[in-house]
């Protein structure tokens, strides 16, 4: 363990240290990595968090026995383009950083159950996103995402989505096909309407929709019977959504 010592950068002679399985360097200052970092390939366990750092170096992608990571809290602006080749990954954290864009090999990390984009400025997804067929977990809260991709309804082992606070006006016809679903959070964003097909989440257990922009709800709403937590409030103020509620709860 290296942490919180105040390091500003790493030694090339780094890459000697083969045997290494797990490292905590967080809350130091270190603003790079030595392109040397690649060499440490027996790496399991890896927290970066709570650094300076802009940049990933390119071999850093061949730590390929890499299954968690944490770079939190850094000042990262990018990942290197080959980020899809941490096979290994189950875990990555990933939040507080400048990300406005993820690169097109993220849905390379097929076996990544758990990920927490929160608090970047993602104004989207790649169009692989939905090759993350492991994901249990997903957080992307407090980014500028305007849509998720179409593909994003592949997403069948998906157990827990949280997208507060971002600009979603729609969700995706798939989005019904996320039916592991237990809890979702969209609560802050734009939203209008729902796909017809989102009745079909019938595993959900926590709903939180509260201020967004919904009119309607769809026609099976109420048959999701599985809801114990519904947050639906500071819509569409009057009384057509109000009526709506009362409606389909009768039907």
């Amino acid at each position: 363990f290296l942490s919180s010592n105040q390091l500003t950068s790493l030694p090339e002679s780094f890459g000697r240290l083969l045997s290494l399985e797990k490292l905590s360097l967080g809350d130091n200052r270190l603003t790079a990595l030595p392109e040397c970092f690649g060499d440490l390939k027996g790496l399991r366990e890896l927290s970066l968090s709570q650094n300076r750092l802009v940049t990933l170096p390119e071999r850093f992608c061949e730590l390929q026995s890499l299954q968690l990571l944490e770079l939190y809290h850094n000042r990262l602006e990018s990942l290197p383009s080959s980020f899809g080749r941490l096979v290994g990954l189950r875990i990555l954290y990933i939040g507080a950083n400048d990300l406005a864009v993820l690169p097109e090999s993220f849905g390379e990390l097929k076996a990544l159950r758990n990920l927490s984009l929160n608090a970047n400025r993602l104004t989207h997804l790649p169009d692989s996103f939905g090759q993350l067929v492991s994901l249990r977990s997903l957080s992307s809260s407090a980014n500028l995402l305007t849509a998720l991709p179409e593909g994003f309804g592949e997403l069948r082992e998906l157990q827990h989505l949280r997208l507060e606070g971002n600009r979603l006006a729609r969700l995706p016809d798939s989005f019904g096909q996320l039916r592991a679903l237990r809890t979702l959070h969209l609560s802050l964003n734009r939203l209008e309407s729902l796909p017809e097909s989102f009745c079909q989440l019938t595993s959900l257990h926590a709903l939180s929709l509260d201020y967004n922009r919904l009119k309607s709800l769809p026609r099976g709403f109420w048959q999701m019977t599985a809801l114990q937590e519904l947050d639906l409030r500071w819509n569409t103020p009057g009384l057509a959504f109000v009526r709506s509620l009362r409606r389909y709860a009768h039907e």
